[in-house]
């Protein structure tokens, strides 16, 4: 079992973006506050999106290493994502260039030694 460690302060923020993003989600699919008419699936593939990144908001707060590379996959996805925006509609690429900024510093901070260890990842094995 892993050691108790200290919360980085860092993680706390990382794991509120976290958490608004699955808040979101979830409401991007109901119609009244969108005002589009989602097929079903679609309804229920961003409520579990939502809960999904609600589930990885806790991890990061527990220290889970799980939370940690389910953070990289999901900020490594919207940059890619963002980037193809970027290169479709570089003229309306604004909300675009912010996520790329903003999943370049979660993935430069989610790999310091010291955040790595606090989730035991590269830590040495006896």
């Amino acid at each position: 079992m892993k050691e108790l460690t200290t919360r980085p302060a860092g993680i706390i923020a990382v794991a509120v973006l976290m958490a608004l993003s699955g808040v979101l989600t979830v409401l991007s699919s109901v119609p009244a506050l969108t005002g589009a008419a989602l097929p079903p699936w679609a309804i229920a593939l961003d409520v579990a999106v939502g809960i999904a990144m609600l589930a990885v908001a806790w991890g990061l707060l527990m220290l889970r290493s799980w939370a940690w590379v389910v953070t990289l996959g999901v900020q490594a996805v919207n940059a890619l994502f963002a980037i193809i925006s970027v290169a479709a509609a570089p003229a309306a690429a604004w909300p675009a260039w912010i996520a790329i900024v903003i999943a370049g510093v979660v993935v430069f901070y989610l790999t310091r030694p010291s955040i790595r260890l606090a989730f035991g990842i590269g830590a040495r094995r006896v």
